[in-house]
């Protein structure tokens, strides 16, 4: 019982993390890096650096981290009531 709800956890932070690496790809407009285009690679890490910078993305990474830690109280006030 407790592996599964760690599981379910750990898959709950997981799909958060994808969720913003997603996110960060998708506003960094990288639809591809691939190393033997150097020039390609180069400027989607400039314009991925760029955006870790900016407000707009940090503030959806909040909410969703927020979210998370909501699941994540639920299921241990879930786990300690059984």
């Amino acid at each position: 019982m407790a592996l599964l709800l760690q599981l379910f956890i750990a898959g709950v932070w997981a799909s958060v993390l994808v969720i913003n690496t997603r996110r960060l790809f998708r506003l960094a407009c990288v639809e591809q890096l691939r190393r033997w285009q150097e020039v390609r690679f180069s400027s989607g890490m400039k314009r991925i650096w760029w955006w870790l910078g900016q407000e707009e993305f940090w503030s959806r990474v909040r909410v969703d981290s927020i979210n998370g830690v909501q699941v994540t109280l639920m299921i241990f006030l879930v786990a300690w009531g059984t």
